[in-house]
């Protein structure tokens, strides 16, 4: 740790007044967003306060949750309707809440201890799937919530909840609305399918229907696997050209690689919906205004935001019941795609 480091270098480092710097490092009101930032800087800095300021919060005083999340979410349209009803709910309750993004062995180190430092009495895991650091992360003791979760084929124990929107069911239900209503007998998946469990979730469900109606599953339609592409339209048009063939209907993981996969289809000359069909998911802002209109699927986030918030009051509240995994329904909406 450094000595050296004051105050007033983590107000001039971050353009703030000493006075708002003492506050935020002292756990008195300044907006959240300050406080995140604050922190943070008195980690990164090393200064020498911190462990002190940090674990000084009184036994009366506002809980403190924190949001954990491996990507800056305001940055992210699905997200920021997610952490405005996590906030609503929070604005109800004496609870102060920090988010802290980890995008490196290193930043997840600082992260560790900060929790040890903070008092943080519960943690809501936002688009957070390395099971290495969530395994870390349990063994803190600190109760858990997470919103998604990664695939894996052991057990992760701790105390903690998953909330998941329901995938499976409603891709299912819309392929299998394309094969009996449009014809459709071939499905491609675009994304990377074993990126979370809801991204699994939504190409079981493509494959389900292809089950549930006699037609052979087949992969060579798909733009997928362990092979990290960034999904845009730059890198999907010369994949698709790979393809043996189009399939009469493309499931892609989310809105925003479905968006890309339109423009993809479009450089190349390939109508939507005449000649192959495509189904989003999550009903971002920018679904509305593609052309033609993307058919996806959708889940009220603001009201996901404040199921989270239910949940982790409660496992605070009972860290040793047993862990639950919660399912918030969701709905197709057909647009011009499809």
């Amino acid at each position: 740790m450094n000595n050296s480091v004051t105050i007033q270098d983590i107000a001039g480092a971050l353009g703030l007044s000493r006075n708002t710097v003492s506050k935020a490092l002292n756990g008195k009101h300044v907006p959240d967003k300050t406080r995140e930032a604050v922190l943070n800087a008195a980690i990164e800095m090393g200064y020498r306060g911190y462990g002190l300021a940090a674990g000084s919060a009184p036994d009366d005083g506002p809980k403190r949750f924190l949001v954990l999340s491996s990507q800056y979410l305001m940055n992210i349209n699905y997200y920021v309707h997610v952490l405005r009803g996590i906030e609503e709910s929070f604005s109800n309750n004496r609870i102060d809440l920090i988010q802290f993004c980890v995008t490196s062995l290193e930043s997840f180190e600082r992260f560790k201890r900060y929790l040890d430092q903070a008092h943080i009495q519960g943690v809501l895991c936002i688009e957070f799937f390395e099971p290495e650091y969530i395994r870390a992360l349990l063994k803190a003791g600190v109760p858990v919530i997470f919103l998604d979760f990664p695939v894996v084929d052991t057990e992760i124990k701790g105390s903690y909840d998953i909330v998941l929107p329901e995938c499976r069911e409603a891709v299912a239900r819309f392929c299998l609305r394309m094969i009996r209503e449009k014809g459709a007998r071939t499905f491609g998946f675009v994304g990377e399918y074993l990126h979370c469990r809801s991204f699994y979730e939504r190409f079981a469900g493509m494959r389900e229907a292809l089950f549930l109606s006699g037609l052979p599953e087949d992969l060579s339609y798909s733009i997928t696997g362990p092979e990290a592409i960034p999904y845009d339209e730059n890198s999907l048009e010369p994949a698709l050209r790979k393809l043996p063939a189009l399939p009469d209907c493309f499931v892609a993981a989310n809105d925003t690689i479905a968006i890309s996969l339109l423009e993809a289809l479009r450089r190349m000359g390939v109508e939507v919906p005449g000649a192959v069909r495509v189904l989003g998911f999550d009903n971002v802002a920018e679904s509305k205004k593609t052309d033609p209109p993307l058919s996806t699927v959708n889940i009220n986030k603001t009201a996901l935001g404040r199921r989270l918030t239910d949940l982790l009051l409660d496992r605070v509240s009972q860290p040793a019941r047993a862990n639950q995994t919660i399912y918030i329904a969701s709905t197709v909406i057909t647009r011009g795609t499809t």
